[in-house]
């Protein structure tokens, strides 16, 4: 079968019906001196909301969301390689690009699988917006169009996911970082933005990436509806950081606790595709990112547990590689507890 076109102008519905009214302002910073209050009743409400229960669809499958944007060669390649792995219920390619069409190639992609989304805004925000449509799973891959691995190393993290869905799977892992002594903003420590290699050196991680990530349906509706607008607003006007923003907010949501991640030797089967500009590669990428890091964790209530009503405590690191089984044993151990009992009680 053909592939699907479908326009997306708001947020799913799925977890609140004031998403619609919240995303009208996605696009827009909000003073944060007017917008405390409504920020704290939207964390509030997202710390309360209970995620959908995984159905047997759930555990078997997932859908594979690609951010775009006019890397045709790479998006095509992506779209070929992923659909072939075995575990892909549905590639929703999210196309905010008003000024074209997508190709024929990508509408009529001969898998099948392919649906496209058409945005009418064009903000990384636009990638964690789900379409009218949904999706046909719970279980989301959320990635970039340049990025490719096996289907072998998507099995290892999607299958960890489904053992932990109230968090984060990513392939990823990054840090924030206190700058040196006497770099204060009056609030406490300035936190920066650690890279792979800041990661590595310090064997700890906080932070994972959705270029290549595992994640709740239910999470990416709660980001358009009840992140703080001045989070909203500042990936909209910095064309960044949206990846910063969703790792924190889950981990907000789940009190605190970090990301998890894939198996080390999936994690490191990556192929990035070539592409002559990257975002990364602009002037100011750093300071940009270190800022979202520094005002993020103060929005979400992760400098100090206060901010948000039923957040207790401060956002800590976590080791990155155990001392045995390094193939496996990468980043935080999964909790046991909640899920695992939902799922004796299905049996």
């Amino acid at each position: 079968p053909a592939a699907t076109v479908a326009s997306s102008t708001s947020a799913s519905s799925t977890t609140s019906s004031s998403a619609s009214a919240s995303s009208a302002s996605a696009s827009s910073p909000v003073d944060s001196s007017t917008a405390t209050a409504a920020d704290r009743a939207h964390l509030a409400a997202a710390l309360e909301h209970r995620l959908a229960p995984l159905r047997p669809i759930d555990r078997e499958s997932y859908t594979v969301r690609i951010n775009t944007w006019r890397r045709n060669e790479q998006l095509l390649a992506s779209l070929d390689h992923h659909s072939a792995c075995p575990g892909v219920a549905q590639i929703q390619v999210v196309w905010c690009d008003p000024d074209r069409e997508p190709p024929p190639e990508v509408v009529g992609h001969p898998s099948g699988l392919v649906t496209v989304e058409l945005h009418s805004a064009n903000t990384l925000n636009e990638r964690f917006r789900v379409g009218a449509g949904g999706t046909p799973t719970l279980g989301i891959l959320s990635m970039d169009d340049d990025v490719l691995r096996p289907c072998a190393a998507l099995d290892a993290g999607f299958f960890r996911w489904t053992r932990n869905p109230d968090r984060l799977v990513g392939y990823d892992a990054r840090l924030h970082l206190p700058e040196p002594a006497g770099e204060e903003d009056g609030r406490g420590i300035t936190w920066s933005y650690g890279y792979k290699s800041s990661t590595e050196l310090h064997n700890r991680y906080s932070l994972t990436l959705p270029r290549y990530c595992f994640v709740h349906r239910d999470y990416l509706d709660l980001y358009i509806s009840h992140l703080p607008r001045s989070m909203l607003g500042r990936v909209a006007d910095t064309f960044e950081c949206e990846d910063i923003a969703l790792s924190l907010f889950v981990t907000a949501l789940a009190g605190g606790r970090p990301p998890l991640l894939a198996d080390f030797w999936a994690a490191r089967t990556q192929v990035k595709l070539y592409s002559p500009a990257t975002i990364s590669g602009s002037k100011g990428h750093k300071a940009t990112r270190d800022g979202c890091v520094q005002d993020f964790l103060g929005e979400l209530g992760l400098r100090d547990g206060s901010r948000i009503t039923g957040m207790t405590g401060t956002m800590g690191t976590h080791v990155l590689w155990h001392e045995a089984g390094i193939m496996f044993e990468w980043g935080a151990e999964p909790d046991p507890g909640l899920w695992e009992e939902e799922e004796e009680e299905e049996k």
